[in-house]
């Protein structure tokens, strides 16, 4: 008999631990995001712009911007982000003389135009106002609006529209002077100019 009332005993207790026991558990499960950030700048047109001065109406009255002066280049930018451009030196340096043909880089004027499916003032600014080539690397020509301009290169779509020495550049710029009135040396002048990109 008291065999029998230790297996019941024993079974009641076993019944009672098994309904103690916790309808649910847990598992965790960690998960993560990685994110690369992406910044890129492609030059696709333009990538050497070269104007050649042949003719005395050219020196008083420059070259006017066309196709052939344009720089097209495009972002992609996971982020929103800024364009830095300017030269690697304070003149364009003649490659024959360099220590004494330097021509000011103001001869050089630009305007900055979209065409991409951005909207300027909606997603950035750009230079759209005629300026001038400089050596000043804080000089930007697209700021881009915080949350609205990242995206493609379809979206972030410019063209850098170069003149040289053209009548609104010389009345806007600090010599006022014509490239006949500057009387420069003849020479193959050169100047780098960098485009950099840049996270807001």
């Amino acid at each position: 008999m008291k065999k029998l009332f230790s297996i019941i005993a024993a079974l009641m207790l076993t019944f009672s631990l098994t309904m103690a026991q916790p309808v649910s558990d847990m598992g965790i499960i960690p998960v993560g995001v990685t994110l690369n950030s992406i910044l890129r700048l492609n030059i696709s047109k333009g990538g050497n712009i070269e104007f050649v001065v042949s003719t005395i109406s050219q020196f008083e009255q420059g070259i006017p911007n066309s196709d052939i002066y344009d720089t097209k280049f495009t972002v992609a930018s996971s982020v929103d982000f800024d364009v830095y451009m300017y030269a690697d030196n304070t003149h364009l340096v003649g490659q024959a003389n360099p220590t004494a043909n330097l021509m000011p880089l103001d001869n050089i004027g630009f305007t900055v135009s979209e065409d991409g499916s951005g909207v300027p003032v909606t997603n950035w600014s750009i230079q759209s106002v005629l300026s001038f080539l400089n050596n000043v690397s804080s000089t930007r020509i697209v700021i881009g609006v915080p949350g609205l301009a990242a995206g493609d290169g379809l979206k972030n779509s410019f063209i850098i529209n170069w003149e040289l020495a053209t009548s609104a550049v010389v009345a806007a710029n600090t010599t006022k002077k014509t490239l006949l009135a500057q009387s420069l040396a003849g020479d193959r002048y050169i100047a780098n100019v960098y485009l950099l990109l840049q996270k807001k």
